[in-house]
């Protein structure tokens, strides 16, 4: 019991309410095929990020939809300046809903994980991001311009909000199957003390030319090795 309540504290105390990326010219329409892990009976699947505007009451928004081979649906809103979620959701392969996250008109967020049992309504905390739509928010990152960034990322591990920081690591030139790109890199992790009790690290790559369009996502899988999700082609 002390170590939750420690951890719900820690979780609350690194939280920030202003948005921590921009759009700095990301196009109106896109589409990503990217080789995408699954899991260790899975694989390795081909799946589609597109992301086109909506206009809802004269304000402009991102609608995504990432479609992960058979296995998994997801849907999000984005705010178009600045990447923000104003709701996101997840679908398993028989169509059921697995996740879901949605902000609010009256201040509140309603966040909702089928397995883990979690209905949470409780007060938006702002600069909230899906974690299923970092493969396009980060692009927003300050490049050369700030060193880390802290973004409201809810996640059912925790049942709650997390702090996850991106930190700028510098340039490296990386090839995948899209071809050769001059990258920005960034790692993700979790922001704070509470990194102790969750400190895995994630690595992506953004290309350095504008869009600043994603490239790779590194991660260790549950068998300790690493893989990567790669960028096989895009188009506007």
């Amino acid at each position: 019991m002390r170590k939750i309540i420690l951890l719900t504290l820690l979780t609350v105390l690194g939280l920030s309410g202003e948005p921590a990326l921009k759009n700095n010219g990301f196009p109106e329409q896109i589409t990503f095929f990217i080789k995408d892990y699954i899991n260790k009976d899975a694989g390795f699947v081909t799946a589609s990020i597109s992301m086109h505007t909506v206009v809802r009451d004269g304000q402009k928004y991102y609608q995504l939809e990432s479609i992960e081979g058979k296995y998994f649906h997801n849907t999000a809103l984005l705010n178009q300046a600045d990447f923000t979620t104003i709701e996101e959701k997840r679908y398993a392969e028989n169509g059921e809903l697995i996740e879901f996250f949605a902000a609010q008109p009256d201040g509140t967020i309603n966040f909702f994980h089928r397995d883990k049992k979690i209905n949470l309504t409780t007060k938006n905390l702002g600069n909230v991001y899906s974690r299923y739509a970092f493969l396009v928010s980060l692009s927003g990152f300050p490049f050369e311009q700030k060193d880390k960034v802290v973004m409201n990322v809810y996640m059912f591990e925790y049942g709650n909000a997390l702090p996850l920081r991106a930190v700028y690591q510098g340039k490296e030139k990386i090839k995948v199957p899209a071809g050769e790109f001059e990258c920005y890199k960034l790692e993700l992790a979790v922001d704070g003390l509470l990194g102790l009790f969750a400190p895995d690290k994630y690595y992506l790559y953004y290309t350095v030319a504008a869009p600043h369009h994603f490239v790779r996502f590194y991660q260790k899988v549950d068998d300790g090795s690493w893989l990567a999700n790669e960028l096989l082609g895009v188009s506007y």
